[in-house]
C-alpha cells in the first residue's frame, strides 16, 4: 500500500515585494528604543516605523536600504528583518517594529572592527529619520489560515529570532476569539538581560501559555554544560512531548543556524523515549517551520 502523503497546513495568501529597489517605500522613524544593553555599544533596539501603506502579515519580513554607497560605489544591498508587530491590516495593529541587534564584529587576528551597515544605521536613527523600504518578504513564516488557526503550537527562539513571535502571540492570545490551545515559547539568550520583550511576555495571562527560558550563561543542564533551548525539552517532556506528538500542533524555529541541531536531537530523544523512531523529527518536517540565519 502506498504511503497517504502528508500536506503542509494552509497558510494564508501574502503580498510580497510590493515595494522594490526600483519603488521603495520610505518610512519615518517614530520610536527606537533600547530592549538590551551592555556596554557602550552592544545593544538591541525596538524600532516603530511609519510604514501604513505596506500590507504585510505577522511573520514576514522587511527590507532595509541603508544610506550611502557600498565599498565599490554601489547603493547598499536590501537586508531583511523580521517584522516583530502584529500584521498591518488587523484592528488596532501598531505601526511596522523591528528588532534589531547592532551587529559590530572584531577580526582577532587583525584588529579591524567591521561595523554591519544597515544594524548600526537602524540602531542610530532618530525619531523622524527616514529609513527606505521594500517588502514585505516572505510566504512560509506565516501562521496558518484563520479557519485552521485553532492549533497547538511550539514557538522557539533565539535572540532577536524572538520577533515574528512577537506578532504571533498578538495575534493568537488578543486577535483570535476563544483561542484555548497550547502554545509553548522555548526563547534561549546568554543571559536574563537579554530576554526581549520580557514582561509582555509574562503579562499575557492565557491559561495555556507556557513561557520557558533557556540562559546559557545562567543556567546548567542535567550533564553540567551550558544551558540551550533544546535542554527544555527534557527538563519539561510531561507538557511537551503531548503537544510534539500531536499530529495538529506546529513547531516554529527562528535564530540563529545551528538551533536545529540541538532541537532535533531533543525532539528524538523524547520521541525514541515514547516508543517512536529515531528519525521522528525527519517525519513530521511537515509541520516545522524554520527561519534562521
Amino acid at each position: 500500500m502506498a504511503e497517504t502523503e502528508v500536506q503542509e497546513f494552509a497558510r494564508p495568501t501574502v503580498e510580497v515585494n510590493t515595494y522594490k529597489k526600483a519603488n521603495t517605500l520610505k518610512a519615518k522613524v517614530l520610536e527606537n528604543r533600547i530592549l538590551f544593553r551592555d556596554g557602550d555599544e552592544n545593544d538591541v533596539r525596538h524600532i516603530v516605523l511609519d510604514a501604513k501603506e505596506m500590507n504585510y502579515l505577522d511573520g514576514q519580513s522587511v527590507g532595509v536600504i541603508p544610506p550611502g554607497l557600498n565599498e565599490k560605489g554601489n547603493p547598499h544591498a536590501v537586508r531583511l528583518y523580521s517584522i516583530a508587530s502584529l500584521a498591518s491590516r488587523m484592528p488596532h495593529s501598531e505601526n511596522l517594529t523591528l528588532c534589531v541587534k547592532r551587529a559590530i564584529t572584531k577580526d582577532e587576528a587583525t584588529g579591524q572592527v567591521y561595523r554591519g551597515v544597515a544594524s548600526n544605521f537602524l540602531c542610530d536613527s532618530k525619531p523622524g529619520d527616514e529609513v527606505t523600504l521594500t517588502g514585505p518578504a516572505g510566504r512560509k513564516f506565516l501562521l496558518p489560515v484563520e479557519s485552521e488557526i485553532h492549533r497547538p503550537y511550539i514557538f522557539i527562539a533565539t535572540g532577536t529570532g524572538i520577533a515574528p513571535f512577537r506578532g504571533f502571540l498578538q495575534r493568537l492570545f488578543k486577535h483570535t476569539p476563544n483561542f484555548h490551545s497550547p502554545v509553548f515559547l522555548l526563547f534561549g539568550v546568554k543571559t536574563r538581560a537579554e530576554l526581549l520583550y520580557d514582561e509582555e511576555f509574562r503579562a499575557y495571562q492565557h491559561s495555556n501559555f507556557f513561557y520557558f527560558q533557556a540562559l546559557s550563561r545562567e543556567m546548567k543542564n542535567k550533564a553540567g554544560g551550558r544551558y540551550y533551548v533544546g535542554d527544555i525539552k527534557h527538563d519539561h517532556p510531561g507538557k511537551l512531548w503531548p503537544v510534539i506528538s500531536d499530529e495538529r500542533a506546529i513547531i516554529y524555529m527562528c535564530g540563529l543556524k545551528g538551533m536545529e541541531e540541538g532541537v532535533r536531537n531533543a525532539i528524538n530523544t523524547l520521541a525514541e523515549h515514547h516508543g517512536k523512531g529515531a528519525n521522528y523529527y525527519e517525519s513530521i518536517g511537515h509541520r516545522i517551520v524554520e527561519e534562521v540565519y
